[in-house]
């Protein structure tokens, strides 16, 4: 068997061993632990990923990631009333990366031909030489694309949880507010069950 056929059989299996594509999210904050958060502090950024996709539309063999946008909610004041009130922006980031984007990789064919000429004359103890050489050649280099993000923000959406509410989902996260001061909420991060 020659090594063409052993690289495309390799290949091959790496391209059908890849997994689907997967998606997942991340917090800043540390989950479980009853934070502090003052005027315009974010209270919770959640950071989502999907999985690189290869040639076939698979997952990446290396695990690597691109990344969809955020979720971010800020804690900006309490109304004379005892409202919390809360700050949600969601960021989309659309983008094109793939394997072959992220990879810097450049394939380079080439060939090249050499034509040489000449004569020598032995006259007594001396020898004169002369020559012609004429080389031919041609490349072609094929590059990876470019990849793009782009940022689609949304509108900031105004939560207001009245005195007596203590929690409000976000994006698969539970935010509960601990205790209420003026200028601060004391809270906690936990992940909800899908």
């Amino acid at each position: 068997m020659n090594l063409r056929f052993w690289l495309s059989t390799l290949f091959v299996a790496t391209l059908c061993g890849c997994g689907s594509i997967e998606r997942s999210a991340s917090t800043q904050q540390a989950l479980g632990k009853a934070l502090l958060a003052g005027p315009g502090d974010v209270v919770l950024r959640i950071d989502r990923e999907r999985s690189l996709t290869n040639v076939v539309g698979k997952a990446d063999i290396w695990g690597r990631k691109t990344n969809e946008g955020f979720s971010e909610v800020r804690f900006a004041g309490v109304e004379p009333d005892g409202q919390v009130v809360l700050y949600r922006k969601d960021v989309q980031v659309m983008s094109n990366e793939t394997t072959l984007t992220r990879t810097p990789m450049s394939f380079t064919s080439g060939s090249a031909n050499t034509t040489m000429s000449g004569t020598a004359a032995i006259s007594g103890g001396n020898t004169q030489v002369s020559g012609v050489g004429r080389s031919v050649g041609s490349a072609t280099t094929i590059s990876s694309g470019s990849a793009y993000h782009i940022a689609i923000p949304s509108d900031t959406i105004a939560i207001r949880l009245a005195p007596s509410e203590r929690r409000v989902p976000i994006s698969g996260y539970l935010v509960e507010i601990l205790s209420v001061s003026p200028n601060s909420i004391e809270y906690r991060v936990t992940s909800q069950p899908q």
